[in-house]
């Protein structure tokens, strides 16, 4: 659930600052609704909060504990076993693609 909200909360934001950046206002009276708006920027617990688990051994974990759920559904089942057997087998170039794009997150796992 907590990669849900994650992602949730992703697609928020990306919208919110998409709409300010791929659509730039023609004149004062467009974009009325996003007129008073501000952001803050988020303090340390927050963001720490929120970052997800950004760690190839923690997606394993989470893939397996749900595939242990799919019992009523053998190809997904099978499926998310595999997606991760692979995250295991390349933990360290994935934990590097992401400590590359800062959002690696310590093992909770491990």
């Amino acid at each position: 659930m907590r990669i849900k909200r994650v992602a949730a909360s992703m697609f928020g934001a990306a919208m919110l600052f998409s709409a300010g950046t791929f659509a730039a206002p023609r004149s004062d009276s467009d974009f009325a609704a996003l007129r008073g708006l501000e952001a803050q920027s988020l303090s340390a617990a927050e963001m720490q909060s929120i970052s997800g688990e950004l760690n190839a051994f923690d997606i394993a974990a989470a893939l397996t504990a749900q595939a242990a759920t799919l019992a009523k559904y053998p190809k997904l089942q099978a499926a998310a076993l595999k997606l991760a057997a692979y995250n295991i087998a390349n933990a360290t170039a994935i934990n590097a693609a992401f400590a590359k794009h800062g959002l690696l997150t310590p093992c909770k796992t491990c």
